[in-house]
């Protein structure tokens, strides 16, 4: 089951990356970010239930904040 979370944020996290436009310009990198990015989510998010919080609107918090921030530092 930890398998399919991490598939399911890793999958959200491109999606929402790919709704955003984002591209840093070297694909295979920003993939590897995303994989990293879900693996920091679910670590921080290890212990939640998601009964009281909402899993779409924090992932989707999340991943906009990383993708904010890797623009940042691409400029």
């Amino acid at each position: 089951m930890e398998n399919q979370k991490m598939y399911e944020a890793i999958a959200d996290i491109s999606y929402i990356a790919g709704y955003r436009r984002y591209y840093s310009g070297n694909s295979r990198m920003d993939m590897t970010d995303f994989a990293n990015w879900a693996k920091e989510f679910e670590k921080i998010n290890q212990n939640e239930t998601w009964d009281e919080r909402n899993y779409m609107l924090e992932i989707e918090s999340f991943a906009n904040q990383k993708i904010n921030d890797a623009r940042s530092n691409l400029k």
